[in-house]
């Protein structure tokens, strides 16, 4: 029996190797360290091998069949040695393994086996049914490593992070369907979600086509109590990473891992990577949840940050770390009305210019100068692009270079820098589209630059601005309300809030054009006639928290505190007087208001205006524990059920519904990265990675594909029906014919992963 084990096995599908190690440092302080890592991992590797191939041996065994080798790894022989019969063989490369029986031949002259056949010993000669239990056995003994493993994993203890959400993405899925900041989530269907990792590989793996139905349990605000709901969401495809998401994170605390730079403050006023945040305005915070609530409800506001900062490497909360004070805000974001990430906010039909929010290391934008905080002022010919111009240009420009200028703050004053930029094709075999490695997932906020004005907004109704698309050229820069000074979008969308119900003047200049005015109606609304949205949150409007929309052909569930729910209910409203509640997150407070709604308050805007914080920290993280052996096997076996489907289930995407490409899977030097990198996490979740990697080594040595286990298994099979074996010729070729396939896509696996290791994905 010849196995490869690594070549097919996929990491994205089954686990999330960002959410294992979240707990972990960057790497190892040595470079000893690293090897250490590597050695581990060949280790691990060569055990869930020496296991799969024990499982054909004990049964051989079992059966009566000679076994002339049994061999861990391929190539030359490092040491082995001989007892009784066979020969026990320890090779130079553990990707594989195999076990070598009288009568039974991989890829050596198949005629040899008709020379044994009648031997009581060997292969050929034992019934069908025997058969079976050897070449299965293997699978068996991999699925029963899995359980046993995992039992280990948890009766030791593993740190993982919570299935509780710590974070939403404004305009995405998990926000229409009204989850919430501390929400748990306990169910996909009805599959069991007990950590982070589960839940992403539940949405990732899901029927692009179909909602998921996801039960969650919430705190209730003022009894305390926790109450189980159920929620339909439709996750939707994130085009850069190829894969489904839903928008929502785990909790972070509060040691800061990154945060991107203010331009507005200069270089001692920064919040800094490492910083540990112990106060916002004076208020103690125990987690970044906390901090962004403060932030949030500061609308664009800066609030000054009591840290720790560490004296040295050492930490912030190490001796010597020293406190200070330093200045943060929340950044506006202003959700699309139409898909998210592929079109732009607007303010009242006012686009904003867009800003680069992440640029990938060693990528094209990063190559070409670009920035995070860089903002687009001119791509292409296009000035002031939108975003989904910005993309478009990017979709028609592969391999040619894109002139652009971008505006960015240095020593705290504006200036524009012309760079360009070459959109990457990612990879031979990917149907991606081009790539510059940047995420735009923001704008400016400092210049109230007008990029566009959108003449129609929900269900094609015209845009408040829409009178001005004649008059106001894309590019121009608004500098007055009323004849008062404008500098930020965050001080127009406070003006626009407070002069709600009546028609305001804007003023304007276009490059070195005189100034020119006009008057737009800024329409009364929910949010304008108490302090809407900020950190708070609508928990119901005239009685409902949640509504039901038929919306791209399908029905779906949006709660009221987002602006499509909360629409549907004001529309129907009109005229009436109705009781609105909503819960400030920051003061922990349940408000009760009423309004009247009028026609020109269906749209509520404000709900459009979002806040981010832009820091990035560690996820907080769960002791996974159970210290009853009963309990932690019978956690194994359902772990181990759960990625032998989770393996299944990723190559019916891959395959059929192709919402999982195969630019998703790795090969053996992508897998040994990822497996060196969980090993430097720790012993638990190096035995976590290996446990997964042997369901899935399970899964794929039985496909019925030949040279693999299941392959010999659907012969044996046909065998059983018809009474006479597969002709040695057709044997011969559909194994030839297998083999091809397996070094095809062998190939294409290691090119991936020796293009995304490289960095020229």
């Amino acid at each position: 029996m010849l196995e490869a084990v690594i070549g097919m096995i996929g990491a994205s599908g089954a686990v999330d190797t960002e959410l294992v190690t979240a707990g972990m440092g960057a790497s190892f302080s040595s470079y000893l360290g690293s090897i250490w890592s590597y050695v581990l991992i060949f280790i691990g590797f060569s055990l869930v091998v020496f296991f799969h191939e024990l499982g054909h041996f004990l049964a051989a065994k079992a059966c009566g069949v000679r076994v002339h080798k049994f061999a861990i790894g391929f190539g030359k022989e490092l040491f082995g040695f001989d007892r009784g019969e066979t020969r026990y063989s320890f090779n130079a490369l553990p990707l594989g393994g195999y076990v070598k029986m009288l009568g039974q031949e991989d890829f050596g002259d198949k005629e040899d086996e008709l020379i044994v056949k009648d031997d009581p010993r060997s292969f050929l000669f034992k019934p069908p049914g025997q058969r079976m239990i050897i070449v299965s056995a293997g699978v068996i003994m991999n699925m029963v490593f899995a359980a046993l493993v995992f039992m280990i994993v948890f009766m030791i203890g593993m740190e993982s992070p919570t299935a509780v959400v710590g974070w939403i993405l404004p305009g995405s899925p998990a926000e229409q369907a009204g989850l919430q900041v501390g929400d748990r989530i306990v169910k996909v269907h009805d599959e069991w979600i007990s950590d982070q990792n589960d839940l992403r590989a539940a949405v990732v793996l899901s029927d692009p086509d179909e909602p998921l139905h996801l039960t969650y349990q919430r705190k209730d605000r003022e009894s305390g109590k926790v109450r189980t709901e159920t929620v339909t969401i439709l996750p939707e495809k994130n085009a850069e990473k190829n894969i489904l998401q839903i928008g929502v994170a785990p909790p972070l605390n509060t040691s800061i891992t990154a945060a991107m730079k203010d331009l507005a403050l200069s270089d001692e006023e920064q919040l800094q990577a490492g910083d540990k945040i112990l106060q916002v305005n004076g208020r103690d915070i125990s987690s970044l949840f906390e901090a962004s609530n403060l932030l949030t409800d500061l609308k664009g506001r800066f609030a000054e940050l009591k840290v720790r900062r560490a004296a040295s490497v050492s930490g912030a909360d190490a001796p010597g770390a020293v406190e200070r004070t330093v200045k943060r805000r929340a950044r506006m974001a202003l959700t699309p009305e139409g898909r998210f990430g592929e079109s732009s906010g607007h303010l009242l039909g006012l686009v904003p210019r867009i800003r680069v929010t992440d640029v990938v290391e060693g990528q094209r934008a990063d190559q070409a100068g670009i920035l995070p905080g860089d903002v687009l002022v001119r791509w292409g010919s296009q000035v002031a692009p939108r975003l989904d111009e910005y993309k478009t240009s990017i979709e028609n420009n592969p391999e040619r270079a894109i002139p652009v200028e971008v505006l960015r703050y240095k020593d705290g004053k504006p200036q524009v820098v012309v760079l360009k930029v070459v959109p990457k094709v990612p990879g031979w075999f990917s149907k991606r589209s081009p790539q510059i490695g940047a995420e735009i997932l923001g704008h400016e906020n400092d210049e109230v630059v007008v990029a566009d004005i959108l003449t129609e907004g929900v269900e094609k109704n015209e845009t408040p601005a829409a009178r001005l698309k004649a008059i106001m050229p894309r590019g121009s820069k608004i500098t007055k309300v009323n004849d008062q000074p404008v500098a930020t979008w965050d001080e127009l969308v406070e003006r626009f809030t407070k002069l709600a119900g009546t028609d305001v003047k804007l003023t304007w200049v276009h490059e070195n054009q005189p100034e020119v005015s006009a008057t737009l109606h800024v329409p009364h609304t929910l949010g304008t006639t108490f302090e809407l949205p900020g950190a708070r949150t609508i928990t119901s409007i005239n009685g409902q928290t949640n509504v039901e929309i038929e919306k791209d052909g399908r029905r779906r569930s949006f709660t009221v505190d987002s602006w499509q729910g909360a629409r549907e209910v004001l529309s129907k409203c009109v005229g009436k007087t109705v009781d609105i509640e909503f819960w400030d997150q920051a003061d922990r407070v349940l408000h009760k208001e009423k309004l009247a709604v009028t026609a020109e308050m269906v749209d509520p805007w404000v709900l459009r205006v979002q806040y981010v914080i832009d820091i990035a920290s560690r996820y907080e993280v769960q002791l996974v524990r159970e210290t009853n052996p009963v309990k932690a096997m019978m956690i194994g076996v359902r772990k181990t059920y759960y990625f032998i489907g989770q393996a299944y289930l990723a190559m019916k995407r891959m395959i059929f519904t192709r919402s999982l490409g195969l630019d998703q899977i790795s090969g053996p030097i992508g897998i040994i990265k990822i497996g060196s990198d969980v090993a430097q996490a720790g012993i638990p979740e190096l035995l976590y990675f290996l446990a997964m990697m042997s369901a899935n080594l399970a899964v794929i040595n039985f496909l019925p594909l030949p040279i693999f286990d299941g392959g010999l298994f659907v012969f044996l099979i046909i065998e059983k029906i018809k009474g006479t074996p597969i002709s040695i010729r057709v044997q011969v070729a559909t194994q030839m014919i297998g083999l091809v396939l397996i070094i095809g896509i062998f190939v294409l696996v290691t090119f991936q992963d020796i293009i995304k290791l490289g960095g020229w994905e």
